[in-house]
């Protein structure tokens, strides 16, 4: 609680956090919400090297980042 919060972060509000940290659109924290509720499989966020307009390879940083902030394994 360093930031004399009385209440922690909510999930939604460490997945949005970490979204504009990596410097991916707000949209796609809907999509990391799924991932860190198992919705949808982290196997799927492979970088093809296609040059998406949001690469998978961010968007599992992001959702790394995100699983370690909320402690889940």
């Amino acid at each position: 609680m360093s930031e004399n919060r009385l209440f922690p972060k909510s999930v939604d509000e460490v997945i949005l956090e970490k979204v504009r940290f990596f410097f991916l659109p707000d949209r796609t924290a809907a999509f990391v919400k799924n991932l860190v509720e198992g919705k949808v499989s982290e196997r799927s966020l492979i970088c093809c090297n296609s040059g998406c307009d949001v690469c998978n390879e961010t968007i599992y940083n992001c959702y790394v980042a995100v699983k370690k902030e909320l402690d889940l394994q």
